[in-house]
């Protein structure tokens, strides 16, 4: 099931698409992002054939096809650990207590804002799965689309710009 990330709030349409060709039998692709020449840059953390072939859709958008625990690493790698200084590896490979570490750190002294109540709804559904309340498949669907709201509430607080580790810069 293919998982739809926004990285980006740029409204430009793409002119760039990085497309990384899946070695698994199951999928032909693991990921397609797509940016504006603006933000090229944005896809330095993703490898793969780079074109113009199919851009115009809009910037930041990463359609993620990879499995769940591949997606679940790139949001913890990619967007969490810049973002909270922190990922599972953290915590003995608990995702769920990455996610409240990010909550409690972007709660600390201040109200908590869409960013942090999504990390800790995130991090109560994946309890809920280790403890086997929410099915595997359906927690860890509820998990990335969380995740993904998460990453796009980031995006729109931060502006397309400024990623979470650029922000002291």
């Amino acid at each position: 099931m293919p998982v739809l990330r926004q990285i980006t709030t740029c409204t430009e349409p793409s002119t760039v698409v990085i497309e990384r060709r899946a070695r698994a039998r199951d999928r032909s692709v693991d990921y397609r992002l797509e940016v504006c020449r603006r933000h090229r840059w944005l896809a330095k953390d993703w490898t793969g054939q780079r074109s113009t072939e199919g851009a115009g859709g809009r910037c930041g958008t990463l359609t993620d096809y990879r499995p769940y625990i591949q997606i679940a690493q790139s949001h913890a790698d990619l967007w969490l650990r810049p973002l909270a200084a922190n990922g599972p590896e953290d915590h003995n490979g608990d995702l769920a207590a990455a996610l409240r570490a990010g909550y409690e750190l972007l709660t600390v002294n201040r109200e908590p804002t869409g960013v942090a109540v999504a990390l800790e709804h995130a991090a109560r559904i994946a309890e809920a799965v280790t403890v086997g309340t929410l099915p595997l498949a359906e927690g860890r669907a509820q998990l990335l689309a969380v995740l993904g709201a998460a990453e796009t509430l980031d995006a729109g607080a931060r502006g397309p710009e400024l990623l979470p580790h650029d922000r002291d810069r």
